[in-house]
């Protein structure tokens, strides 16, 4: 058959399975590599740019939207103690390989310094 023998036809099958092992498992590493990379920035800074809790929600899902990570309002929790700003997002990216289906489950947790203390 083309002039395969069976080492090379598995070597052939071996290497369509990661092809599509990666088109499902890279891009949503990729964008958490991004988007976490964004949550601290804005984390980090929040305070230098006098943004609130609503402000730094504000523009966590904003950045969501412009990485195409699948974040809303609900996956983002943010808490104030004292000076200190505490962010953590919970969201769940779906993978489908065909025979299987399932959500793959990533946790960002970031903090800074809040402005004012409020």
């Amino acid at each position: 058959m083309l002039g395969l023998n069976p080492r090379r036809l598995f070597y052939i099958a071996i290497l369509v399975v990661i092809i599509l092992l990666a088109r499902q498992y890279v891009p949503p590493y990729f964008a958490r590599f991004q988007y976490g990379d964004d949550v601290r920035q804005t984390v980090k800074y929040a305070a230098a740019q006098h943004m609130g809790p609503d402000a730094v929600k504000a523009e966590l899902l904003r950045l969501a939207e412009e990485d195409g990570v699948p974040v809303g309002p609900e996956n983002i929790t943010i808490t104030v103690r004292g000076y200190s700003l505490y962010v953590d997002v919970n969201y769940t990216w779906p993978i489908d390989l065909r025979f299987h289906k399932y959500d793959l489950k990533f946790h960002i947790s970031e903090s800074g310094e809040n402005f004012g203390g409020k």
